[in-house]
């Protein structure tokens, strides 16, 4: 079994309000230091696989079908074993 960490985000230029909102609120609670701030999404998913390639071939699928909005997202899956 291994465990796919899997990140979602916008892709550059995406309209990205909730980040936007985030990095406001910050600003007015003092962290000026901010430059920029991206939001997305996180999950932790433990796969079945007979080795790492399939866990990641398995998680690529989840993400491509389900999990990330191709037109607006991107995402990146890593295979911790």
């Amino acid at each position: 079994m291994f465990l796919a960490h899997i990140r979602v985000h916008f892709k550059p230029g995406v309209h990205d309000p909730e980040s936007e909102t985030i990095n406001r609120a910050l600003n007015r609670l003092g962290f000026d230091q901010i430059a920029s701030l991206s939001a997305g999404k996180f999950f932790d998913v433990r796969v079945e696989a007979d080795d790492q390639e399939g866990a990641t071939r398995i998680a690529n699928e989840m993400c491509e079908r389900l999990l990330a909005n191709p037109v607006i997202e991107t995402y990146s899956v890593e295979i911790v074993d």
